[in-house]
């Protein structure tokens, strides 16, 4: 039993920045499934937003409230104070730039693509029915076209989103590009090349691989291949 155990879904792009810094620095880790559909209780204790994931450190307390922690964005800040991570860069502009683009893609990039596109795709066909691809190819089309030419041009033709260096702020984008991937590709490389070679190297990223293995294998039969929105 280690100490470190990470509560949710492997499906979730939150889930995926947490266990990629995990992964990346080799720290071994307990992993429980939650069903967001239907949160047991003494879940919703310890996740009083209802969201996921929760990091629980057993040194502090093995149950209960104590010892955890709510929202990754949180996490990512303990997890960078208890390894000595530096993926919050050099220094305190890199720094705030960094906690810019993680907030960036945890809301604004990922309220359209995740609640409308990738929702749109997938929960019908948990239950059953046909995808909602107006709803997802409206989405697309005419919501996310913005935040790509944003991320575009932020990147600038680098490899890394801040002073050309990996940080928080590609994995926190890279989690929500991986998440469009899963269901409809990459992103047109002829419109945003960086983007796309960004995302690709996410792809392939140790941070990334065993978590979007897990992805597939679950949601393997519900999208057996990518879709067209465009």
């Amino acid at each position: 039993m280690n100490n470190l155990v990470v509560y949710g879904t492997p499906v979730s792009p939150f889930v995926r920045k947490v266990e990629a810094i995990l992964r990346i620095y080799d720290v071994s880790y307990d992993f429980e499934a939650i069903n967001i559909m239907d949160m047991p209780e003494w879940f919703v204790e310890i996740s009083p937003a209802r969201r996921i994931p929760v990091l629980r450190d057993r040194s502090i307390a093995e149950e209960g409230v104590s010892g955890t922690i709510a929202d990754s964005s949180a996490i990512c800040v303990y997890l960078d104070k208890k390894f000595n991570t530096g993926l919050y860069g050099k220094d305190a502009f890199e720094a705030g730039q960094i906690a810019w683009l993680e907030e960036y893609a945890d809301t604004e990039l990922a309220l359209p693509l995740g609640m409308k596109l990738f929702r749109s795709i997938l929960f019908p066909r948990f239950a059953g029915q046909e995808s909602d691809l107006e709803t997802a190819k409206k989405t697309y089309q005419e919501e996310l076209p913005r935040h790509f030419d944003y991320l575009e041009k932020t990147l600038d033709g680098n490899d890394f989103f801040v002073a050309n260096a990996f940080s928080l702020a590609d994995i926190a984008v890279g989690v929500q590009m991986t998440q469009l991937d899963i269901v409809a590709g990459i992103v047109d490389e002829s419109r945003w090349p960086s983007l796309a070679s960004h995302t690709l190297a996410m792809k392939t990223h140790p941070g990334f691989v065993d978590n979007l293995a897990a992805c597939s294998k679950i949601l393997g039969r519900f999208v057996p291949e990518k879709i067209d929105l465009s």
